[in-house]
């Protein structure tokens, strides 16, 4: 596929309307077999039959399956290596993301391993709602503090997280 049709693919998926499809565009263009794979996977596979953990994509992707209950707390959270696209196969919660620089008071240091930082707030956080509705694409410039409750009233979730090399 030519990078004009993979982002016609993208555009054929629940992106939340919030998310920075120009960033999405650059990355397409930087890594577009990556990109093109991420996308089929999620047009062809039942997102509720997806065994949890770790399910191999293609093209140095992966996708992360959890269930879990929404929290009424968490940290924000950051990554280097990896861009994510985050949908919920099952249930809504809301991720709240700012930019790098208002994220504040780091929590340790980088995990090379995990490829993340935790920091314990940000600043100026945008408010995004995930649902099997929307994805939610979040870049290494965002900051992002996930599974937090609706109507802070934990539920139950199932979610999946898609990891895209960052290129």
């Amino acid at each position: 596929m030519t990078t004009s049709e993979i982002k016609a693919l993208w555009r054929t998926l629940p992106l939340a309307k919030d998310n920075q499809l120009s960033k999405l565009d650059e990355q397409i263009e930087r890594n577009p077999k990556a990109w093109e794979a991420v996308a089929r996977f999620l047009q062809t596979k039942d997102l509720n039959a997806l065994p949890l953990g770790r399910n191999e994509i293609g093209e140095g992707a992966f996708a992360n399956v959890a269930e879990y209950e929404t929290k009424l707390q968490n940290v924000f959270e950051l990554h280097h290596a990896y861009i994510d696209v985050q949908l919920l196969a099952r249930g809504e919660e809301w991720l709240y993301a700012a930019d790098v620089a208002d994220a504040c008071e780091p929590q340790g240091d980088f995990n090379e391993e995990g490829d993340y930082i935790l920091y314990a707030t940000a600043n100026h956080p945008r408010c995004l709602l995930v649902s099997p509705a929307s994805y939610q694409i979040l870049y290494p410039s965002d900051a992002h503090k996930p599974c937090m409750a609706v109507d802070d009233k934990p539920a139950p979730v199932r979610k999946v997280c898609v990891k895209i090399p960052f290129a």
